[in-house]
């Protein structure tokens, strides 16, 4: 038999070579959190008689009907800028998102309202700019790459409803939208440096502009440090992006989009109870590194078909290179796993605006089709060293091929409206070992194939014009990973018999509006039934398959406040405040939840990361444009850290709970062209862990800081 060695790359090195010419190309900051218009065209929004609360998504934008669903916007401008992608301060602004962290860069592991491990964000559906960033959108749907928060403009959370509007995933969607080309000027510059604690260095620049209608961004970014760890918790980033956006003619516009990423990391290792006791920063794993690579380009045509009817269609391509050098258990030798993704993806959607009743409705509808290879393969080097190369121990092809067609339409009748969805899912994924000298049972070939349906409803009532009840009920699934139909570094898990995907049903009624100018709020009550869970089910004599014996319920609360003091006062004495006073916001968010596996092997349990209150809150004040200053904080109630809800070898059952608090600040220095940054993480100094695998303790750092200048021309 000929082995089929996947080719071996130096990740990092052709990685920061390729990001280093689009380093030539300096970039911009966004003037404001708002969308910049696309030179040649202005995006249709639609916006009926309710005023959307703060942080919502309009009812229509471009080709997506969001309305009756519960959404969530974080604008990112609102706050000083975030450093380091510390995603705890980002995602303070989305209400109930876990965030269980460590400090490898590009990794977010995040999960929602307790369902599925977060472990590289594998039960959400992430995005950028509406394009997916997971390794393999079905068979492995991990995060291993995130835009640098720097280049992004919003982040938006997309709940109930959002499988039938985007796909896959018993969570729901996060959209990191990115800044667009700069409309209103030639040229633009925006650059920033930081340094900080433990050798962090990190530099964003931008730049960016309009000529002769064409719209243009350039932006590199890259950031390093030595980590809080005593050794090998050093990293270092490259990430490239570049848009060019060019009108076609009245209406029409395509867009080239393309982003590069480039990380080498070190894994320091985790940590049992004892050892994280005894000393939290110590390293158990000198060794272990960690490298990604990943390409993106992608390509979108948009505009109007007719004065009611509107296109988009995006496709994209990509490939994406992850290697890992970790020891094994023993410490005698070191595994090379390497894992390519090569995928193409298009996105056809089109929106219609009809009238009929004596109201004014919105259909919508288009097509999905996505197809990866996924080869998977691992080499063996002797005894514990730094080399990249090895024996050969097994290789697997993996594939997958997706298509959907929905289709959604927005009935409005006065002040209700009723939006009914429909979303039919092609898949199939396969996996097929071409050889393995990990185990001993026979090579495995399985094939998973289903087509699933998906409905959905939503209804709004706009009880004033400036509040309104919403409801949603709609389904959702979860497709079996690789792993679960072939697991190549196991001898006991056999091929599954009957194995389908996990379904999801959930409800979601609320209230969200705004009292005046002062006060915005969104309030809601949730459930969801998860059945279908995918866990282990024992086969005696030591073997175990995966199947869908598990069944959960997740129900709870789920509310959010902002409050403007300033004009709370200014509405109680008709007066205007002294502007000396600046400008403030605090806001706020608390998520009730209560989960328990309802059946399956963990019946009566609680489900991991699952914490019964989490509880957000900021404060941010604003001085016309010469300062901006934010303390936002974080508290997570304890949770377990796995379904079983048993410490294993861990020694603790559950992670504690914990608060972190974080302080930001922007000052200019001189006019609007040179600011100064700077910030502390982890204010109090709190020494926690949000993170635990069966391996360990993922401990975080303590009391950090930042100072940096920011300088822009334009």
């Amino acid at each position: 038999m000929t082995h089929a060695i996947v080719k071996r790359t130096e990740p990092n090195s052709s990685g920061a070579l390729a990001l280093a010419v689009l380093a030539g190309w300096t970039g911009l900051y966004p003037a404001t959190a708002q969308e910049q218009a696309i030179p040649g065209t202005l995006p249709p929004v639609i916006v009926r008689g309710i005023v959307p609360a703060e942080g919502a998504l309009p009812d229509v934008r471009d080709t997506h009907v969001y309305q009756g669903k519960k959404t969530s916007v974080a604008v990112l401008d609102v706050l000083p800028p975030v450093a380091n992608n510390n995603y705890r301060e980002a995602f303070s602004l989305l209400p109930g998102l876990l965030v269980s962290e460590m400090a490898t860069p590009g990794h977010v592991n995040l999960n929602y309202r307790g369902i599925g491990d977060p472990h590289e964000s594998e039960y959400l559906l992430t995005l950028q700019d509406g394009v997916p960033i997971s390794s393999d959108w079905l068979g492995y749907s991990t995060a291993y790459y995130t835009p640098p928060l720097e280049s992004v403009q919003r982040v938006e959370l997309i709940r109930g409803g959002s499988a039938l509007l985007y796909g896959p995933q018993p969570g729901p969607v996060l959209n990191y939208v990115t800044a667009d080309p700069a409309a209103a000027t030639s040229f633009e510059l925006d650059t920033r440096h930081l340094a900080g604690s433990r050798g962090l260095y990190s530099t964003y620049t931008r730049l960016s502009g309009t000529l002769s209608d064409v719209g243009y961004l350039a932006g590199f970014h890259h950031r390093q440090s030595d980590g809080f760890r005593d050794a090998n918790s050093d990293y270092s980033v490259f990430q490239g992006q570049a848009k060019i956006v060019v009108p076609l003619n009245a209406g029409w516009n395509l867009r080239l989009d393309f982003y590069g990423y480039s990380s080498e990391a070190g894994e320091p290792g985790r940590l049992s109870l004892a050892e994280y006791r005894a000393d939290r920063e110590q390293t158990v794993k000198p060794l272990d590194r960690l490298f990604v690579e990943r390409y993106v380009p992608s390509l979108t045509l948009e505009g109007s078909l007719a004065n009611q009817t509107r296109l988009t269609v995006k496709t994209w391509a990509g490939h994406q290179d992850r290697l890992s050098r970790r020891q094994n258990g023993s410490g005698t030798f070191m595994n090379l796993d390497q894992q390519i993704f090569d995928f193409a993806g298009l996105d056809t959607r089109m929106r219609h605006d009809w009238l009929a009743g004596g109201g004014e409705h919105q259909f919508t509808g288009g097509l999905v089709l996505y197809a990866a290879s996924s080869p998977r393969s691992r080499e063996r080097a002797p005894g514990l060293g730094t080399s990249l190369h090895g024996e050969p121990r097994f290789d697997l092809d993996r594939h997958s091929l997706y298509g959907a067609l929905f289709a959604e339409n927005c009935f409005q009748w006065g002040r209700w409206g009723l939006i009914p969805a429909f979303r039919l899912e092609l898949l199939e994924t396969s996996v097929e070992e071409n050889f393995n000298q990990e185990v001993t049972r026979p090579l495995m070939d399985e094939t998973f194939r289903r087509a699933v349906p998906l409905f959905g409803l939503g209804i709004t009532w706009d009880v004033h014009e400036s509040h309104r009840w919403y409801a949603n009920v709609s389904q959702g699934y979860r497709p079996p990973r690789y792993d679960d139909l072939v697991n190549p570094t196991s001898n006991t898990q056999q091929a599954p018999a009957d194995l389908e995907e996990g379904r999801t049903l959930t409800l979601e009624t609320g209230l969200r509006g705004n009292l005046r100018n002062w006060l915005a709020y969104d309030t809601s009550v949730f459930w969801t039934d998860y059945d279908g869970v995918i866990e282990n089910r024992d086969l005696g004599g030591g073997n175990f398959e995966r199947s869908n014996s598990g069944q959960a319920r997740h129900y709870g609360w789920e509310t959010s406040l902002e409050f403007q003091p300033v004009s709370f006062v200014e509405s109680l004495t008709a007066a205007p405040v002294d502007p000396a006073w600046g400008s403030w916001t605090w806001f706020g968010s608390f998520a009730l939840l209560h989960a328990e596996f309802t059946g399956g092997r963990n019946d009566g349990r609680t489900p991991a990361y699952a914490p019964d209150f989490i509880l957000k809150t900021g404060l941010i004040g604003r001085w016309n444009d010469r300062l901006k200053i934010a303390l936002v904080g974080t508290y997570v109630d304890a949770m377990y850290w796995q379904d079983s809800n048993q410490p294993g070898s861990v020694g603790l059952d559950r992670i504690p709970d914990f608060a972190v608090w974080d302080l930001t600040a922007e000052a200019a220095v001189y006019r609007d062209q040179v600011r100064l940054l700077a910030g502390i993480q982890n204010v109090f100094d709190r020494e926690y862990f949000s993170r635990v695998r069966s391996d360990g303790i993922e401990p975080m750092p303590g009391r950090n800081f930042y100072i940096g200048l920011r300088v822009r021309w334009f």
